[in-house]
């Protein structure tokens, strides 16, 4: 048995654990699953990728890419992404030293009102940040800021900053944070010379969501085919019908679409190559199979899919809101397209079909 197998089966034990409806209900209203994060932490799980040097687990990308597809799958309120994937790759990369506990992270944009100044001791920084997920829940707050056209690693404590509860459609923590001239130290604050590092962000980010939105496809995928082969029409299961037959093809097209472009990207970010253009084809993939996954899905399970008793309205909520995190996929199309205007339709090609590298 592979080290991937053994992996695979241990992380999916805890989180069947934690897949009950009452459990995934009482995490909606909590913002996250504590237990869940806890038992997951207990297993060395919460730093996979993150090197051993700098206090993380250890392990290849494709390691934390199928922890996430799981998480995905099993409707994991914890934020795996935001610690190993990100907060903890961004900290790594920057030699701050990694606190214990969950990390919110946050690439910040120009639209958000953020502003860090030099101050005696250290930083001088004001704003108010909002849709950071698990900010309420975190140990620090892991920030991508540009000050003076360099870009800056800031990692924050809850000290430091005002956080108001919000959640997204799926009941995640999605909340707001207010600095009002806080000062950050010197040691909590870093930056990697001649390096910027928020693009690349911004694709893990996105490849992040098309990760997790990959395996909640996989999840819709098996849930309606149970359902339409228990339940029967006229005399006969569901699934013996055409229309329902076509509609399933459909559903799992797309489920397995999502899953390749999520992993295959994964193996991009492991060689260091076509990171881009993989991220992006990832999250629009993933973001297309979502709406279609998510309406077939409920279509073939009729009303009782969106019932609190049944677990299926818990993945598409899901699906729902993580198409719009760390860029959409019209947003990732409209860079995909300014892309293949500027290298022209050839070298796209050649990008796409790995016959040569991008600089992503």
């Amino acid at each position: 048995m592979s080290d991937r197998t053994l992996l695979t089966d241990a992380v999916t034990r805890i989180f069947r654990d934690f897949y009950k409806n009452e459990l995934l209900n009482q995490a909606r209203r909590d913002g996250w699953c504590a237990g869940l994060w806890k038992a997951l932490e207990q297993a060395g799980m919460t730093l996979i990728s993150v090197p051993e040097v700098a206090g993380g687990s250890g392990g290849e990308f494709v390691d934390v890419a199928e922890v996430l597809r799981l998480a995905g799958k099993y409707c994991a309120s914890v934020p795996l992404a935001e610690t190993a994937l990100l907060g903890g790759w961004a900290l790594a990369r920057a030699d701050l030293s990694i606190p214990a506990g969950p990390l919110a992270f946050h690439v910040v944009q120009e639209l958000d009102q953020f502003t860090m100044v030099r101050d005696s001791g250290g930083w001088r920084v004001s704003g108010t940040l909002r849709n950071i997920p698990w900010a309420r829940h975190a140990a620090s707050l892991v920030l991508v800021a540009s000050t003076g056209g360099a870009e800056k690693i800031i990692c924050a404590f809850p000290g430091s900053y005002k956080v108001e509860n919000q959640t997204n459609i799926a009941g995640e923590a999605r909340d707001s944070v207010t600095f009002d001239a806080a000062i950050i130290g010197e040691r909590h604050v870093g930056g990697i010379a001649g390096v910027t590092i928020a693009a690349e962000a911004m694709q893990r980010g996105a490849l992040a969501r098309a990760i997790q939105m990959a395996g909640a496809l996989e999840q819709v995928l098996e849930m309606t085919l149970t359902y339409v082969r228990q339940r029967s029409q006229f005399g006969k299961p569901l699934i013996k019908f055409q229309a329902v037959q076509q509609e399933l093809a459909r559903l799992a097209g797309e489920a397995a679409i999502a899953k390749a472009s999520a992993m295959a990207a994964a193996a991009c970010v492991q060689a260091g190559q076509g990171v881009a253009i993989h991220a992006a084809i990832a999250k629009i993939k993933a973001g297309e199979a979502a709406q279609a996954g998510a309406s077939i899905s409920h279509q073939l399970h009729g009303a009782i899919g969106v019932t609190d008793e049944y677990l299926l309205h818990h993945s598409t909520l899901r699906l729902w809101a993580w198409r719009s995190e760390y860029g959409n996929d019209a947003a990732w199309a409209e860079m995909l397209g300014e892309h293949t205007l500027d290298v022209g339709a050839a070298t796209f090609w050649d990008e796409v079909t790995g016959s040569t590298k991008d600089h992503g």
